[in-house]
């Protein structure tokens, strides 16, 4: 029965970022990265365009359409079009045709029983015939070449758009793990923000992620800074509604993002002191891996370092990494049964999460 299933289904592993959307398939490596994005018929519903199309849309939309952005907070924020956005990249890697596919997702560890549930419908909704959901940090560990057998504890940060999910994992299983809604979208507003009170100006989603991107700094303030960088901001003059352009340093932007960087260096140092003596032992020689958009920030490594007094490495592909992870979970059955996040709730418990006010 096993070898009649694999010759229908495929196997693919799902990284259903806030932000960004990757499919992994074995033997052909990542096979999707787009943005999570859906731009829809406001009248017909109908899907216009998905991922990197869609994106381009955002804040510049027809007067016909609309963009989503279905996840947030690493969870379905809208369940219909998520469930669109994932049957239109399914199709997308299987040129066309929709097969059954048993996939492997990876959530936030600090997800909860509906939120994972309402991940398992809009899979199978886009005709996933089994749906496998595993730890962001145990996968993202895992992506950045952590050992199946390695037993130490490793401390595991991975800083995506929605969330950063820091987890211990050890024997390829999750020993703890919290989620927080400190990452790359936090970053992006507390950007915007800065710019709207000092400068009376309002700038888009896109302006902001690229100010980030290019003067965004972990650095903290008594470092010095000899190669301060400034570009020029275009936005919205709060004032008049008229075109107002800025120029900001990356001076600036550090003391935006010293907030939320602030946040999780304090979540990290919070799972180091509720751990246990012998896991705070491990992760002294083992040290921190970090993964995710965020640990391109830079900086980002050296301070945690220095926060935190831990050695940090960075994955080789941390943009990749849940999505790796998760794959390598495909071509181990057992290890993927060990480590698939089960809903071990009593039924009527389940129900009572369901009640909708309306």
């Amino acid at each position: 029965m096993n070898i009649l299933g694999n010759l229908f289904t495929d196997d693919l592993a799902i990284d259903l970022g806030t932000v960004n959307t990757l499919i992994f398939a074995p033997g052909r490596g990542i096979v999707l990265n787009e943005p999570s994005a859906v731009a829809v018929h406001k009248y017909t519903s109908e899907v216009l365009a998905v991922g990197a199309e869609a994106y381009k849309m955002l804040g510049r939309e027809p007067f016909d359409a609309e963009v989503y952005r279905p996840i947030r907070n690493g969870t379905i924020d809208n369940f219909e079009v998520a469930e669109k956005m994932l049957k239109a990249f399914i199709g997308r890697v299987n040129n066309g045709h929709h097969r059954r596919s048993h996939m492997v997702i990876g959530v936030p560890g600090s997800s909860t029983t509906l939120e994972r549930r309402s991940v398992v419908d809009a899979a199978r909704d886009a005709k996933a015939a089994r749906v496998d959901l595993v730890d962001e940090g145990l996968a993202s560990a895992l992506g950045a070449g952590l050992d199946f057998a390695d037993e130490r504890a490793h401390l595991v940060v991975d800083i995506g758009g929605g969330t950063t999910n820091i987890a211990i994992v050890a024997s390829a299983a999750v020993v703890s793990s919290t989620g927080l809604r400190a990452a790359g979208n936090a970053m992006d507003e507390a950007v915007r923000d800065y710019v709207r009170n000092k400068y009376a100006m309002q700038i888009g989603e896109r302006t902001a992620e690229s100010v980030k991107k290019e003067l965004g700094t972990a650095r903290d303030d008594n470092e010095k800074v000899s190669d301060e960088k400034r570009m020029e901001v275009v936005g919205k003059d709060l004032a008049d509604g008229s075109a107002k352009a800025e120029e900001i340093s990356s001076t600036e932007v550090r003391e935006a993002l010293e907030p939320v960087l602030t946040e999780i260096i304090t979540g990290v140092r919070r799972v180091m002191e509720d751990s246990q003596p012998d896991v705070t032992a491990d992760i002294y020689h083992t040290g921190i891996i970090l993964t995710g958009g965020g640990a391109l920030l830079n900086g980002l490594p050296e301070r945690l370092q220095k926060d935190v007094r831990l050695h940090v490495v960075v994955a080789d592909d941390p943009l990749s990494a849940v999505a790796l992870g998760a794959g390598r979970l495909l071509g181990e059955p057992e290890r993927l049964h060990r480590a698939t996040i089960r809903q071990d709730v009593p039924e009527w418990q389940l129900s009572d999460e369901l009640v909708v006010n309306w």
